[in-house]
């Protein structure tokens, strides 16, 4: 059985209390990139809209504000919900696109249009860190507008870096993906008498908390010997020497990067010079650039760089993640119920054993464009590797198995 974790209370009976519309018609969207948990919450909302009773509308914007700009919204069969609890993926699509600031041009036009076209009574994002500026954009919009429309985000990202929340949807199953396959490595390089400097790379531009779920490989005892992560800088100087004595004294040394790790200029160690409508370096390409470092001092060295598999990997879900997600989409509806607006609900850690949380609302301009960093507590001082204190803050996120493949035993 899961962990257990707070409920609301009867909210039907507080509609009926309060007199309040049991017909609103809410628009979803999804925006930024994917999570294996983010197809969930939208079912989590599904779910909550229809056993509260709610008889109105249920709309999507597919390719997150693309429907809003070009006023063609999809209805949900709410007798029929898309069964996509453990799809990789976002379902509904995604776009990156920084919304324009002034409340009166074309694309704010477009977007009070739809809005009035298809009687929208609440709107919900669910995003990271860029996606709620644009649930931020949205709120201040209607509100210019004079419009009663209340706007609340669904929070997602395996970063895992929003602002007011203990931990965001989508990280408890990437987290998992990337300690399993941390194992998995370690244990295929015992297979020789003679390994190699493995280096896995896992995504995290701006916070390490993915990269340091690995340390939870050591409760298999073969936990990395280095773990790098963006909130201290990197120097190759230290890197090579230190892999070097390991592989000698070992005959093998594991390494786990942060795609996003930095110098001590805070210039990215591997990144692309193309940027995203938000000004993000696209990054990657780390443990290929100190694996040839390492080859370079005459190591036998392997890159592994999980790239978009930490976003993808359904198959390997933590149900606790899954659960959780649907369960924040929930308190979001609620929460405009309530008459909140221009906020996002969050995840409240109450206990770590038995595992608790709750959910709050905050305010959107508190989480938009603002990231969290992996706490300098979680960091050993020489700044290589991460604390056993950072095993129970990850491993509750991890649990509950599911196989989600068809018969055939493929995804999907």
């Amino acid at each position: 059985m899961l962990p257990h974790t707070t409920l609301s209370l009867d909210w039907l009976y507080f509609l009926q209390m309060q007199h309040l519309t049991t017909n609103p018609n809410i628009l979803y969207f999804q925006s930024g990139g994917p999570t294996s948990a983010i197809n969930a919450s939208f079912l989590g909302l599904v779910e909550t809209y229809r056993s509260l009773g709610l008889k109105g509308h249920v709309y999507v914007s597919r390719y997150g504000v693309s429907g809003l700009l070009n006023g063609e919204l999809e209805e949900i069969d709410l007798d029929n919900p898309p069964d996509i609890t453990y799809r990789p993926g976002s379902y509904f699509g995604s776009l990156r696109l920084k919304l324009e600031d002034n409340p009166n041009g074309e694309q704010a036009l477009a977007i009070i249009d739809t809005l009035k076209k298809y009687h929208i009574d609440f709107i919900f994002p669910n995003g990271g860190n860029d996606s709620m500026d644009t649930a931020l954009k949205l709120s201040s919009l209607v509100a210019h507008h004079d419009l009663s429309t209340k706007v609340v985000g669904i929070p997602k990202t395996i970063d895992n870096d929003l602002f007011g929340c203990d931990h965001t949807p989508g990280f408890g199953t990437a987290a998992k993906y990337v300690i399993n396959a941390t194992v998995s490595v370690a244990l295929d390089d015992l297979t020789y008498q003679q390994g190699r400097v493995n280096i896995i790379e896992t995504m995290g531009r701006d916070s390490g908390f993915l990269a340091a779920s690995s340390k939870l490989a050591c409760l298999r005892g073969v936990g990395p010997d280095y773990i790098y992560v963006p909130e201290v800088p990197f120097e190759a100087e230290s890197f090579l020497p230190k892999c070097k004595k390991t592989y000698l004294e070992k005959g093998r040394c594991l390494v786990v990067v942060s795609e996003g790790i930095r110098d001590k200029q805070g210039n990215l160690i591997a990144s692309s010079s193309s940027k995203d409508q938000f000004g993000h370096h696209q990054v990657g390409g780390v443990s290929s650039y100190l694996a040839g470092l390492l080859q370079q001092e005459g190591l036998k060295s392997r890159a592994i760089e999980l790239s978009v598999l930490n976003r993808a990997s359904s198959f390997l879900p933590s149900n606790q993640d899954i659960q959780e997600a649907k369960e924040v989409a929930g308190e979001a509806l609620k929460a405009a119920l309530e008459g909140k607006s221009a906020c996002m609900v969050c995840l409240k850690r109450v206990n770590d054993s038995p595992y608790e949380v709750s959910y709050e609302a905050v305010d959107i301009k508190e989480i938009a464009n603002r990231v969290v960093y992996l706490p300098r507590k979680y960091i050993n001082e020489a700044g290589d590797n991460i604390l056993d204190s950072y095993i129970p803050y990850c491993l509750p996120l991890i649990q509950g198995n599911a196989v989600p493949l068809g018969e055939d035993g493929i995804l999907g």
